[in-house]
């Protein structure tokens, strides 16, 4: 069953808003991607919204407790290879608009995997049919995982 902005895990009551927002985005999309369990969905839900949040200079403390502390990594603006007019592109996280244009998707998966790379950042590449086909994660606290 998918979260909504009005009803999510209890575990996610206390993030600010907008980071909540992004957790049960993220929960969601791993719970319809990769059919994973829900408690590891929320928790993981959690942990990259805070990152997120974290990377774009929000505040992420969730109470007045200036004792609490997240699990902040470092981690750059991830990349994505995708179909694209009948040709591959590359985009950021952050940006609508595509980086590179390919000919190739190898070439533009070697493209994303560099840039990737430098910002220690996840890598995501979909099928032509938009679905996902691997994520790699070059930020060295995750490791890669490929989908089916």
């Amino acid at each position: 069953m998918p979260w909504t902005k009005n009803d999510y895990p209890a575990s996610m009551k206390n993030l600010p808003v907008e980071v909540r927002e992004k957790a049960i985005e993220i929960a969601n999309a791993l719970l319809e991607e990769q059919n994973m369990d829900e408690g590891i969905a929320i928790a993981t839900g959690i942990s990259r919204a805070k990152d997120w949040a974290a990377n774009r200079g929000l505040d992420i403390e969730s109470t007045s407790d200036e004792s609490k502390t997240t699990d902040v990594k470092e981690h750059g603006e991830d990349r994505y290879v995708i179909p694209y007019d009948g040709k591959w592109a590359v985009r950021s996280e952050s940006s609508e608009r595509v980086e590179r244009i390919f000919d190739h998707k190898i070439e533009a998966v070697r493209y994303g995997r560099t840039a990737a790379r430098k910002s220690n950042a996840s890598l995501t590449i979909q099928k032509k049919s938009g679905r996902v086909q691997q994520r790699i994660s070059y930020n060295p606290n995750r490791r890669a995982r490929k989908l089916k």
